[in-house]
């Protein structure tokens, strides 16, 4: 199990790289093609878009085929989609390229999560393994775009992105090859206040998942606005050249990095809820100053406080969820993906639109609204959460 896990940390290190190439290269690449920052978000629509379709599909896909199969085939989608960018298409394949590379990353992200949720017992230390995987395949794409638009050339990333899914494809070809069909998966077991296990399913309340739903949504959405067009709001709020812009995006993720490694340690502690409340204030905090600051040094470090505040809200999320709807991880994950593939998409092509019709910093500062909606969401899933735990301990009181 230890080697699927170091295999899945290197599958998000690559769909890191996937997941933020065009952020990355968006100011080259709308310069190259002529287009403006509203074709950009629609480039970032199509794409997740795709990933959504992606997650969608995923658990049929996953019964006929299994988990490693599937996995398999969202590497060797991702190989040759990347080797298709690198050829420079006309505009109009870019985009519908853009939703199968979505549609590859969001097979491949939610089959090998899905997975490694069922099958280990240590569920918030493997997601949050993953997450610190896909920050450092995110944070190493702008340092690498940075290096190939001031030295070389940056059609180059798609190159890289391509030959890192196809060593991945590599590694996965011979569990594709061995795998059963229909893979038992571990039960998931329902641990109650004292410890004890119970096989039972936690009935899953439909406004109570439709709060994570939008905050998952939300906070998708804030993330890839940020990925695809903080270079672009650099660019422009500060006047700073593509390379130079694009350090941005590389501090982001540094502190995202950074937070991750610390994320299951302190969810631990101060418990998931509280986690994401902290989290979703400091964000929304720190891009408000990012405002009001005419410094780019000084954006650049509230880069890293926003990063450092979103690093662990993932991985934190996707736990809280299946401890609240506890027996129904599939069910869970793979609508809590789906959601964050709905925002991923909606969100960014606003991002989009804003920046052509909106300054920067009007386009930050609807960035910061969708942080506090964030809040707002968590402060109704605590409180309906601890309703039904409330009359769940009367209805058990009861009983006995």
């Amino acid at each position: 199990m230890r080697r699927m896990v170091w295999l899945g940390c290197f599958a998000y290190f690559m769909v890191g790289l996937a997941t933020v190439v065009f952020g990355a290269l968006l100011p080259e690449l709308l310069q190259d093609y002529g287009k403006s920052y509203t074709s950009g978000g629609q480039l970032v629509f199509a794409q997740f878009a795709g990933f959504f379709l992606g997650v969608a599909l995923t658990p049929r896909l996953i019964y006929w085929l299994g988990y490693p199969r599937m996995i398999w085939l969202g590497m060797l989608s991702l190989t040759i989609i990347h080797a298709v960018f690198f050829s420079e298409p006309m505009w109009g394949l870019v985009i519908a390229f853009a939703a199968l590379n979505g549609c590859g990353f969001g097979i491949t992200q939610t089959a090998l999560g899905t997975y490694l949720l069922e099958t280990t017992d240590q569920a918030a230390k493997t997601m949050s393994r993953l997450e610190v995987a896909f920050g450092i395949g995110a944070l190493f794409m702008p340092i690498m775009t940075g290096m190939l638009i001031a030295k070389v050339d940056w059609i180059w990333a798609f190159a890289i992105v391509s030959v890192a899914a196809f060593v991945n494809l590599l590694f996965w070809t011979r569990s594709a090859l061995t795998a059963s069909r229909h893979q038992p998966m571990k039960t998931v077991a329902t641990v109650d206040a004292a410890g004890d296990v119970s096989m039972d399913k936690t009935p899953v309340s439909p406004a109570l998942l439709l709060l994570f739903v939008g905050f998952i949504f939300l906070y998708t959405g804030l993330e890839t606005s940020l990925n695809n067009f903080l270079p672009s709001i650099f660019s422009q709020q500060f006047a700073l050249h593509s390379s130079d812009a694009s350090l941005s995006v590389t501090l982001l993720w540094v502190a995202m990095v950074v937070g991750r490694f610390a994320t299951g340690y302190i969810a631990d502690r101060i418990r998931y809820d509280r986690f994401l409340l902290y989290s979703a204030i400091g964000a929304g905090l720190s891009l408000a100053c990012m405002t009001m600051t005419g410094h780019p040094i000084a954006a650049f470090g509230l880069v890293m406080t926003t990063g450092l505040f979103l690093s662990g809200i993932f991985a934190v999320l996707i736990v809280y969820a299946n401890r609240v709807f506890a027996g129904n991880t599939k069910r869970i994950t793979s609508t809590l993906i789906a959601s964050g593939g709905v925002g991923g998409a909606v969100l960014p092509y606003a991002t989009g639109w804003s920046m052509d019709t909106m300054s920067a910093s009007g386009t930050v500062w609807l960035l910061v609204g969708c942080a506090f909606l964030m809040l707002t969401c968590m402060l109704r899933i605590r409180m309906t959460a601890r309703r039904r735990n409330a009359v769940s301990v009367t209805i058990d009181t009861f009983a006995g």
